[in-house]
Parts: C-alpha cells; sequence; structure tokens
C-alpha cells in the first residue's frame, strides 16, 4: 500500500508538532515549524506517540490527545535573532513580557494568568522554586535547546499537573539534528551593540541497542542596549518635560554552557545532562527616573540523570523511569544609591533545589495507566551584605506528590479519556525575616495538602478533525519571594494566601491529510487550523499590582475571572508560500468588595493580541533562499489594579532573509520594528480638557518598559 505525506509548516504558532525531517529538494520547507501531515489515522490518545511510525507521529499529536499544544523547533529559527520569551511569546495564548531590549528580564504569561502561573522547565526539571515566582528566561539561549514544548492548560502530570498558565519546557536534543550535520557555529551582530557567539557539537544515535549520543554546546550574547525612546518624564498629562532620550545601563553579557549524553542497552535507556549559566546586567529601571548603577549578577547549574526501562518498538507493556535532579543559583543584587529598591541594597541570593521521580507506565489493550511519585525539596536565603539595613530571610520547603492517570481509548480509537488526579503535600518550614532592627520575626510553619483532579477528553468527528476538552483544578502557593520581596522590585505581603480555582478548555484541530493514491500536487498543499476556548475562576489570584515607579506588590483579589479564545491557521500554495497567523482574546477581570475595583481588568494583561507572518522558500540555482515578513499587535493594558496606569496599544513590524550560500554556510540578515514605532496616542476617557484628548506614550511592553526602535541583526551560520 502506498502512503503519501504532505508537510506542514505553520509559522509561530501552532499546536502539534514533532522532530523536524530532511525537506525534498523539490519542495523546501518555510523556516519555521514542521508538522507532518500523513494519511494515517491515529488510533487515540497518548498510545499513538511511542508508536513506530515517526512520520505519523506529528499528525498523531496533533490529532490524538486532548492537551492543546505548541512546539517550537529551534533548528527551523536559524539565522534569527531571537530571545527565548520572544519565540514563545508569538505562538497563539502566550505573552512575552520584559524589562525592554535583548537581554533584559523576561517571562512568558499565558492564557491571562500571571508567569509565575506557568511551570518552566528545562528537559523535565522544574525550575520554579521557593524562591521566585517564575523564570528568568533571557538566561536561555534560544539555540541552546532543540525543542520547546508550550502545553496550553491541560499538562501531563510528569509535568507537574494542572495549572492555569500550563508549562514550557526546554527539550535539549541529544545526537545529531535533523539535517545530519555533526556540528554548529554561528556569529551574529547589530543594532544597540548586540553580538553573540555559539558553538554546538553533537555526534551519535541513542535510540538502537548499544547506542550512545551527546550534545555539547557553548555560547556567549551581550549587548549595550542603549536605544533612545520617548520618555514623558513621569508626567503623562504635560507636554512641558517630554523629551527622547537614550536607555542607560541597560546592557548585559551572559555565557551558558551545556552537556546531555544518552545510551541504551537492550531495554535499559539511560540519560545524564548538565548546563552552567552565567550572566552580568544592569537594571535601568523607570523610562521616566533611570538607575544608573543598580545591577544584578547571576549564576546557576542543573543536572539531572534517569534511566528508563522499556522494550523497544513495543506498543503495550511496562515502561518504568526514574530520575534526580538538582539545582542551585546564586545572585547578587547591588542597588548602592536606593534608584530601584526602598533603600541602598546590597543583597545576596541563594536557591538549593533537589529532587527524584519515579513513574511506571503500563499500557493493555484500551487503556495507558500512569503512576507518579515525586520528592523535593528547596532552600532559600536571602541576606545583606552591605552595612545599611540588617536583613535575612531563610526558609526551606519540602514536598511530594502522588499523580495517577489513566488513557482510555475506545470506539475504535475515535474517542479518548484521559481522567488524571494529582495530590501534593508541601511544608514550608520555617521563613524568618529579619530586617525590623535585627529581631527575626518567624511566621508559622504552612503545611498543605492539595488535590488537582482533571480530566480531558478527545474525540475524532473525523480522520481529520478532533474536538478537544480539559478540565481541572489547581492550587499555587506563594513563594518566599511573594512573601517577603526582594527590597528591590517586589514588595512582600507575609499574609498571602494560596491560590486555587478551577480551569478548563475546548476546541477543534483540523489536519487534512493527503488523500490516499492522490498523485497530483493541489495548489494549497498545507491546511491547519485550530480554535479554543478557555476560562478559570480563582480563588485568592495572587497578582502583582504597581505601587509606586515600578516596584509592584503581591496581593490577594478575592476571586477573578479569566476568559478567552484562541484562533490559529496556515496555509501553504505552490510549495512555496506559507502565510500562518493567530490571535487570542484574554478577558481577564477581577473580583473585588470594592466598587473601583471590581470588574476591572487585570494588570498586565492585553485583551487582544494578535500574530502573523508570511514565508515564501524556494531552491534557486541550487541555494536555498527564505524571505518572511510578520507582523504583531498587542491591545492597551494595565499597570495597577485600578487601570488607571496604561501601557498603549502597540503594532511592530519585522522582515528577514537567508541564504544558503553553500558548504553549510548561511548568512541571515532581519530587521525588527521595521517603521520605527517608538510612540503611540493614547486616548483619555473622558477627556480632562477639550484641547487634551489624547496624550503620547512610549510603545512599552506590557509592563510598561520602553523597547527599541528598528534595529538590524546579521547572521552567519556554519554547519556540518
Amino acid at each position: 500500500m502506498e502512503r503519501r505525506s504532505v508537510l506542514f509548516v505553520p509559522a509561530l504558532a501552532l499546536v502539534a508538532t514533532g522532530h523536524a525531517v530532511a525537506q525534498p529538494t523539490s519542495a523546501p520547507a518555510a523556516p519555521d515549524e514542521t508538522i507532518i501531515i500523513d494519511d494515517t489515522a491515529p488510533r487515540g490518545g497518548v498510545a499513538d506517540l511511542a508508536g513506530p511510525d515517526t512520520e505519523a507521529r506529528d499528525r498523531r499529536r496533533a490529532l490524538a490527545v486532548s492537551s492543546f499544544l505548541t512546539l517550537v523547533h529551534v533548528d527551523e529559527r536559524a539565522g534569527e535573532t531571537r530571545g527565548l520569551a520572544e519565540a514563545v511569546g508569538a505562538a497563539v495564548g502566550a505573552d512575552a513580557r520584559s524589562l525592554g531590549g535583548l537581554g533584559s528580564f523576561s517571562s512568558v504569561a499565558v492564557r491571562g494568568a500571571a508567569p509565575g502561573h506557568t511551570q518552566i522547565l528545562v528537559d523535565g526539571v522544574a525550575l520554579s522554586r521557593l524562591g521566585t515566582t517564575t523564570v528568568d528566561l533571557s538566561r536561555f539561549d534560544l539555540d541552546g535547546f532543540g525543542e520547546i514544548e508550550l502545553y496550553r492548560g491541560g499538562v501531563p502530570i510528569a509535568l507537574g499537573g494542572a495549572g492555569v498558565g500550563g508549562a514550557l519546557n526546554l527539550v535539549t536534543r541529544i545526537g545529531r539534528g535533523p539535517g545530519g550535520a555533526r556540528w554548529h557555529a554561528s556569529l551574529g551582530g547589530g543594532s544597540f551593540g548586540a553580538r553573540s557567539a555559539r558553538l554546538r557539537l553533537t555526534d551519535g544515535d541513542a535510540d538502537v541497542d548499544g547506542g550512545l549520543a551527546f550534545t555539547t554546546s557553548a555560547g556567549y550574547a551581550g549587548a549595550a542596549g542603549d536605544f533612545s525612546y520617548f520618555d514623558d518624564g513621569g508626567t503623562n498629562l504635560s507636554r512641558a518635560d517630554d523629551r527622547v532620550a537614550t536607555r542607560a545601563n541597560n546592557g548585559f553579557d551572559e555565557v551558558d554552557g551545556a552537556l546531555r549524553v544518552a545510551g541504551r542497552r537492550r531495554a535499559l535507556r539511560w540519560e545524564l545532562g548538565g548546563r552552567v549559566l552565567g550572566k552580568r546586567q544592569g537594571l535601568p529601571g523607570a523610562a521616566w527616573d533611570q538607575a544608573m548603577r543598580a545591577s544584578l549578577d547571576s549564576a546557576g547549574a542543573i543536572a539531572d540523570g534517569a534511566l528508563t526501562f522499556d522494550e523497544p518498538g513495543a506498543v503495550d507493556g511496562l515502561v518504568v523511569r526514574t530520575g534526580v535532579h538538582g539545582a542551585v543559583e546564586a545572585q547578587a543584587f547591588h542597588d548602592p544609591d536606593d534608584e530601584i529598591g526602598l533603600a541602598a541594597q546590597d543583597r545576596r541570593y541563594l536557591t538549593v533545589a533537589g529532587g527524584a521521580q519515579a513513574a511506571a507506565t503500563l499500557a493493555r489493550g484500551r487503556h495507558r495507566g500512569v503512576a507518579a511519585l515525586e520528592l523535593r525539596g528547596d532552600l532559600f536565603r536571602d541576606r545583606e551584605v552591605g552595612g545599611g539595613m540588617p536583613l535575612r530571610t531563610y526558609g526551606t520547603r519540602a514536598g511530594t506528590a502522588l499523580a495517577i492517570s489513566d488513557d482510555v481509548g475506545t470506539l475504535g480509537g475515535r474517542l479518548a479519556i484521559e481522567p488524571s488526579l494529582r495530590v501534593e503535600l508541601l511544608r514550608t518550614d520555617p521563613l524568618a525575616d529579619g530586617s525590623a532592627g535585627g529581631t527575626p520575626i518567624e511566621l508559622v510553619a504552612r503545611t498543605e495538602v492539595f488535590a488537582s483532579p482533571r480530566v480531558g477528553v478527545r474525540a475524532l468527528a473525523t480522520p481529520d478533525l478532533a474536538i478537544k476538552a480539559t478540565g481541572g483544578r489547581y492550587t499555587r502557593v506563594p513563594t518566599a519571594l511573594e512573601l517577603f520581596g526582594d527590597r528591590g522590585f517586589i514588595v512582600g505581603s507575609p499574609d498571602l494566601r494560596s491560590e486555587r480555582g478551577w480551569v478548563g478548555d475546548a476546541g477543534m484541530v483540523w489536519a487534512p491529510a493527503a488523500a490516499e493514491g492522490t498523485r497530483a500536487r493541489p495548489l494549497v498543499d498545507r491546511v491547519y487550523v485550530e480554535a479554543a476556548g478557555f476560562w478559570a475562576a480563582p480563588r485568592d489570584p495572587i497578582v502583582f499590582v504597581t505601587t509606586g515607579g515600578f516596584v509592584a506588590r503581591p496581593v490577594n483579589l478575592p476571586g477573578a475571572r479569566l476568559r478567552g479564545v484562541e484562533l490559529v491557521a496556515s496555509a501553504r500554495a505552490a510549495r512555496t508560500f506559507t502565510l500562518a497567523a493567530n490571535y487570542t482574546l484574554t478577558d481577564t477581570r477581577a473580583e473585588s468588595t470594592e466598587p473601583s475595583l471590581d470588574g476591572k481588568r487585570l494588570p498586565g494583561r492585553p485583551l487582544h493580541a494578535l500574530y502573523t507572518r508570511g514565508d515564501v522558500a524556494r531552491r534557486v540555482a541550487g541555494h536555498m533562499v527564505a524571505l518572511f515578513a510578520d507582523a504583531s499587535f498587542t491591545s492597551g493594558s494595565f499597570l495597577d489594579d485600578s487601570n488607571l496606569a496604561e501601557v498603549p496599544a502597540r503594532w511592530l513590524y519585522g522582515a528577514g532573509g537567508k541564504l544558503e550560500l553553500g558548504a553549510g554556510v548561511t548568512v541571515a540578515v532581519e530587521v525588527k520594528n521595521l517603521r520605527d514605532n517608538r510612540i503611540e496616542l493614547v486616548p483619555l476617557d473622558p477627556p480632562p480638557r477639550p484641547d487634551l484628548a489624547e496624550v503620547p506614550r512610549a510603545v512599552s511592553d506590557v509592563a510598561g518598559y520602553p523597547l527599541p526602535g528598528r534595529a538590524v541583526y546579521l547572521r552567519l551560520d556554519w554547519s556540518h
């Protein structure tokens, strides 16, 4: 029986993709995500992800599971100057936020949830710990990973189970890349002092008996960050002090290295990995009152290992996986002139974390059951080493979790039901603060038990159309940073309550396959459509509000309502032109006993987000030529819970091109913010006087930090 495949390439926002494959010379793929659309219908459930048919695996991922998943292939971004948060933030349902410019603190919010609601993992190791509410994604170079998995809403129990914002898993590829290259080197540079260099060496195959594979990489990135921006002097209703300023103290330098090794011996597969990071950066502070000497130095390391017992190629049977991990992070925050925080500071932060996991998966007939046990512990310390206010905050958190799930396939694979339950026990003991005259203030030890039930359903209406829905309960406990703050950007709230709530989504995915026996090439040979709605009803939600300048304070709201819609569409024509677009509507409303706050939008959550991208890719005279252009729109958002301090809406445009020179060398150029958009006019409703109906504001991130104007970047890549 002849089986045909159609290659489908969405730009930045598609839900289900797998490993890239070598492209036919007559039909080069656009330089973005790749999904295989295959005429083999999935049998149903998660079991298909372990199927032996590699080409069918990607289409099964789109249609077989109930979760909504965006997967970014890093190799297909080669030559583009994109930070990790920027690449993920272009996906549907995700919103990147930063302190402005390359290398600045960056995080991702998903489906209207705060960044701390999205679990960040590196090769399955969770980085969100006792000390911090989220992870600075700018410390991770996009080229250091093979692919990025963004789970929106439903999350596999092995990655932490239910949550409002889902999970972001950064995956290191082990062994040679999809094109068979053994090593890859890149050099880049561009506007505002941007520079980068990276070298990666890979080889081997860990999926065959007796096989051994490894990946090792090292890289450097830096920038001056001295872009110009509009400064209203902190008086947005007065034009007298408006000016164009230059961002100062906004530079950074960072290095990173990674080594990952894996092998197989009969039914045993083993894997070891380690990653180190170091970064030095200035902290520029508010746009209208820049900090000239504040800085943050960071150093960290992650190590993990795992053993998996399975039968290669077997569909049914028992798979057992055990793993251990450890992580350490040290930071030094310097604010000698009291430019950012509440006083002059010289702070040291230390977080040490470790844990172990064990999971067993048993596949029998219609069922694929999973049971997992997790143990983890964290130590956090925060101390002032300068001669000012005495300060020492320290604490430990220990936890254990038991999770069970099943994947039940019925009706010949047309219906899959995926119930799961995660029960977690956490003890935080004690957390102490010695900032009040040197006398420690201790909180009562917090011991909390919570259950997170979840169920997912996937039904194949046709072999190409899947209807999906998930729903469940979640709990998030406060971090030490939220309880005590850092006397810098965040003021602590020791009486914070844990956030609990219900969350769910429903939608459809249409991924048509090529008809059996079809030999003609249709004009449109790739089509992908996804539509989903999501909701959440948290109680005691933890949100950050601006208390003055750009210092934030976490508070519990009585409740909140999160509703939204996600739309994705992509198509390719003439085996050359690819157009993709995604749109997200996120309506977040506070529930409060104060009439002035009830029904207001939650801070930092834009209502509308749109991203679209067009690609042209073709082989000309034996050389690959690729051109792309993209546009993004983010509606206005607010910095405060009263919805008075507004961040303006913005349109940003970009374009670029890549040329394969031969011998594995590719040169690329990219222009960001093509129209040099740095000022937006914000309407005043109601206007304070007839001649003041609108005011200019700097084009900013959702957190209010100004973004760069037009920037040009060049990059040279060499693979062999």
